[in-house]
């Protein structure tokens, strides 16, 4: 199901307009950090079906959600979800 209405991002996350994406910076405290946060999606984006784009260095992990035809959908909304929970687990805050 797609939503074009609820297209607002959201908290912690930048909007790009064109095409419609989902933009977050995480900032880590070390590689090990930014590795289990990076094995961790893997796992969930690999559940749910979708890769979101990732680039990565050292210490940080920038995650993009695109989405088709400037329209939300579940799994995608969902990812963030995930991304948040993946943050949480990497820095051993679950």
């Amino acid at each position: 199901m797609t939503d074009k209405a609820s297209a607002s991002c959201p908290e912690g996350w930048e909007l790009q307009k064109r095409p419609l994406a989902w933009n977050r910076r995480l900032d880590f405290a070390d590689y090990g950090e930014t590795r289990d946060f990076l094995d961790r999606l893997a796992e969930r984006s690999e559940a749910c079906g979708y890769y979101p784009n990732l680039n990565f260095a050292r210490t940080y992990v920038v995650v993009s959600i695109q989405f088709d035809e400037d329209a939300v959908d579940g799994p995608r909304r969902e990812l963030v979800n995930a991304v948040q929970e993946c943050e949480r687990s990497a820095r051993g805050k679950a």
